[in-house]
């Protein structure tokens, strides 16, 4: 991996710990944070590992006498991408329902939630592949569409059809880390530290 591609994503806490007379409080919130650093981390390299088939790499790709095991790794490696920014959606959550939590925090994890809330559609399908797999919902009821996609992926878009019978992607790109970056970052600053 590229050091100044995975650096260019640092996420920095301008002190070593959260200010604040509740210790506990400090530590949870501390804590929290540290597991968002972490998942996005494993986005990070999700990102960086996957290899989009695009129109230049096409041919290529066909040539290429690769094994199944060689061929499932791009799935592996977007799964691992929605997976890392939808667990952070849910622990910046936590973080937004907390009655001591700076003001700003609220709108900050609102943002997020707007733009990446979809995700949890792409990993509802992709943890629930036995119903999807044989266009049902959870509740075995026929899903709302003729077109059932299970991680297709069209260049940098991987794409599922959800539980409610539409279609939802995410581009696994350095424009998604980049806004997810920017909004944990404005989280992580909006506390007090030392």
């Amino acid at each position: 991996m590229d050091d100044y591609i995975l650096k260019k994503f640092d996420l920095y806490f301008p002190g070593h710990w959260i200010d604040g007379e509740d210790r506990e409080w400090a530590f949870r919130v501390y804590n929290t944070l540290s597991l968002v650093q972490g998942l996005f981390v494993e986005a990070v390299a999700a990102y960086v590992l996957f290899q989009p088939i695009t129109q230049e790499t096409v041919y290529e790709y066909f040539r290429k006498d690769e094994s199944p095991y060689e061929r499932c790794l791009n799935g592996l490696y977007a799964k691992g991408f929605v997976f890392a920014l939808h667990n952070i959606e849910k622990l910046l959550y936590r973080l937004s329902v907390d009655t001591n939590a700076p003001n700003e925090i609220q709108s900050l994890y609102n943002k997020y939630k707007k733009l990446f809330g979809h995700l949890k559609h792409i990993r509802d399908s992709a943890i629930h592949i036995e119903d999807r797999g044989r266009g049902v919902k959870r509740n075995q009821q026929p899903l709302n569409t003729h077109i059932i996609v299970i991680g297709s992926f069209i260049e940098r878009r991987f794409i599922f059809t959800g539980e409610d019978g539409n279609q939802y992607e995410v581009e696994i790109s350095d424009t998604t880390l980049d806004i997810a970056k920017e909004i944990i970052q404005k989280i992580i600053k909006s506390y007090v530290w030392t």
